[in-house]
C-alpha cells in the first residue's frame, strides 16, 4: 500500500484498519503516506469510527460487506469494493 501511495496510484491519506492477526508484525502508525490502525475490537466498527470521523473529508471505504457498506455509506462515506482497489494496484 505504501508503495501505491509513493508512486500516486492512491491519493493520500490512506488509512488501513487490521484486526484479529493481521494486526502481527504491523505497527500502529504513521510510515510513507498510510496510517496504520489496529482495531481493537470489531474491524467493521473501527471502520465506521474512521468514516464518521472523515465523511466531511470525503472518505472512501473499500469493503465487500454489505452491512458495513449501508453502516458507512449512512455516515456519508463512499463505497468501492475490492476490484476497484486491485485495480488501483495493478493487480
Amino acid at each position: 500500500m505504501r508503495g501505491a501511495v509513493a508512486s500516486g496510484q492512491i491519493a493520500e491519506p490512506v488509512v488501513v484498519v487490521l484486526e484479529g492477526k493481521a494486526r502481527e508484525g504491523v505497527q500502529e502508525g504513521l510510515a510513507e503516506g498510510v496510517t496504520v490502525v489496529h482495531a481493537s475490537g470489531s474491524g467493521d466498527d473501527t471502520l465506521a469510527d474512521v468514516a464518521g470521523r472523515s465523511a466531511d473529508e470525503g472518505v472512501t471505504i473499500v469493503t465487500a460487506d454489505r452491512e458495513l457498506r449501508r453502516r458507512v455509506e449512512a455516515l456519508g462515506a463512499h463505497v468501492a469494493g475490492p476490484r476497484w482497489l486491485f485495480e488501483r494496484l495493478g493487480l
